[in-house]
């Protein structure tokens, strides 16, 4: 699985789990992308002063067994992931844009 830049990927804090395995379901369209990576009033933070530069991914956490795991949506920059492929969630994260609810983590 491939990383941005600083090696590090982009998830809602509510969605994010340490350390959580995961599969990637596919991407989101690049508008679909900016519109999340905006604030309701369709400004952008200073964090990202440039949504379209970010890829957006549908991804499932992987349940060992009993239902599916929960279905989220993680960010990267400049980087794609491609649909099956698997990666883990970093067990450490920190706040990324408080506007927007996203911590940043990297991928182990």
């Amino acid at each position: 699985m491939v990383q941005d830049d600083d090696g590090q990927v982009l998830v809602f804090t509510y969605d994010y789990e340490a350390g959580e395995s995961f599969d990637v379901v596919s991407q989101l369209e690049t508008s679909t992308t900016v519109r999340i990576l905006q604030t309701a009033d369709e400004e952008t933070v200073p964090e990202i002063s440039q949504p379209d530069e970010y890829n957006g991914h549908v991804v499932r956490y992987q349940a060992d067994d009993g239902p599916q795991g929960p279905t989220v949506l993680l960010f990267t920059r400049d980087q794609t992931f491609e649909s099956g492929e698997s990666g883990s969630l970093g067990e450490d994260a920190q706040m990324f844009s408080s506007r927007l609810n996203l911590i940043s983590t990297s991928l182990e």
